[in-house]
């Protein structure tokens, strides 16, 4: 067991998997922090506005992201294209990402309308104005990854959380810190980020490539779709629409600490992403998610104990006024188990597989499931409803997948 161990540790994947996972907690930690100081310096009403605007310009990245970091990572595992995929990405970035914030200046006050909140209009407006720098950022991050520069892209990743927190802590320090600095800032502080991914991402731009654009996104176009219905902020939206910013900030705050899940998981999947995309056999792609099992064993375990852990751990962090987050963030780390246990089999569909569309189904099937229980639990339980939701949705979606994987395998996929 100990040999086994060791060998999974110092084999490729490990040492890879180290590197991202050591990146993305250092991310995390200042990312965390960043979360933790807000909710205290805003109060769970005015950060329960602040988390919907934040998901609302994540939201509209999504659409404009249309997927392609993850075609980065897939057609840029051929070093002899990466210029031709890099040059079609920044393109395609610059291009949809004015396209989306053009858009979400003409929806920012019906939006602001529909959810019972006309105030934050000029909030939203702020987030799309950043669109193209998000996207940017996350080309960087992407590009360094697709050539296995792991640390690089973990600094490239890093670099706009440290920035955010070194100025929030000087700023709280000399004045009153209120609503639109910390919306500008957060979105702002992601040209720290582009800063740093053009000191370490040297590659010719191309004009014309034998690779042609729309093979390029249509590899995407399922994945996009799947990116965009999961970056749908329903939640956010229904919380503060049914039950008020009060119970979206309670429920934000436990959210916001256990994404930390998500930025663990979808690094650990690209890390699996290129391995499994070149894989030409059953057995080599069986044998080798057996192996990256332990990874998901620990993150799991890491979310068992934070159950444990999460009253005294909420009123630590957020303090008193959030003393209801900490049933919250039990019911939530539940859904973020089975969120992180589906990262094997998710990466199988989509690498090995190459069934995007697949991939698209249960996401679809998961968010309209998500929908249907928010319904259901807001109106009786609030916030608390909101998490029975997210939880028994993300277990439909890992039932889902591991069963779709294990059915290709029985029947014999073939490569």
């Amino acid at each position: 067991m100990a040999s086994h161990l060791k060998g999974l540790i110092f084999s490729d994947t490990g040492k890879d998997t180290l590197i991202v996972s050591v990146g993305t907690l250092i991310n995390v930690v200042a990312g965390s922090a960043f979360f933790i100081l807000v909710p205290r310096l805003l109060g769970p009403i005015n950060f329960g506005i602040f988390s919907a605007v934040i998901a609302t310009g994540l939201f509209l990245s999504a659409i404009a992201n249309f997927g392609i970091d993850t075609g980065v990572l897939n057609f840029a595992k051929n070093s002899a294209k990466s210029n031709e995929v890099f040059s079609i990405a920044i393109k395609s970035y610059i291009f949809l990402g004015t396209i989306a914030a053009v858009l979400g200046f003409i929806l920012s006050k019906p939006l602001a309308s529909f959810l019972g909140q006309p105030q934050i209009a000029t909030l939203l407006n702020i987030a799309f104005l950043f669109t193209i720098i998000s996207l940017i950022t996350n080309f960087y991050v992407a590009a360094l990854q697709s050539r296995k520069e792991f640390v690089k892209a973990s600094i490239v990743s890093i670099a706009s959380n440290m920035a955010r927190i070194i100025i929030l802590l000087i700023s709280a320090y000399f004045f009153v810190v209120g609503l639109y600095f910390v919306t500008i800032l957060f979105f702002s502080a992601n040209i720290i980020s582009i800063f740093a991914g053009t000191l370490f991402l040297k590659f010719d731009y191309v004009s014309k490539t034998d690779l042609k654009i729309a093979a390029f996104h249509r590899y995407n176009f399922w994945i996009a779709l799947s990116l965009i219905v999961s970056s749908i902020p329903f939640d956010n939206y229904l919380l503060l629409k049914l039950s008020g910013p009060f119970q979206a900030g309670l429920y934000a705050a436990s959210f916001k600490i256990l994404t930390f899940a998500y930025q663990f998981g979808g690094n650990f999947t690209r890390v699996l992403a290129p391995r499994l995309a070149s894989f030409d056999s059953n057995q080599k792609a069986k044998s080798f998610s057996i192996k990256s099992l332990p990874f998901t064993f620990a993150a799991v375990l890491g979310l068992f104990v934070l159950i444990l852990l999460s009253h005294p751990l909420t009123k630590l962090l957020f303090g008193k006024s959030f003393i209801q987050s900490g049933s919250i963030m039990q019911v939530l780390a539940v859904g973020f188990m089975f969120f992180f246990a589906a990262t094997i089999p998710s990466s199988l569909i989509l690498y090995y597989f190459g069934k995007s569309s697949i991939s698209f189904l249960i996401t679809a099937i998961r968010y309209i499931t998500f929908v249907i229980l928010l319904i259901l639990f807001i109106p009786r339980l609030n916030a608390t409803g909101a998490a029975y939701a997210f939880s028994l949705s993300e277990a439909l979606s890992f039932v889902l997948m591991t069963t779709y994987v294990v059915f290709k395998f029985k029947n014999g996929y073939s490569n």
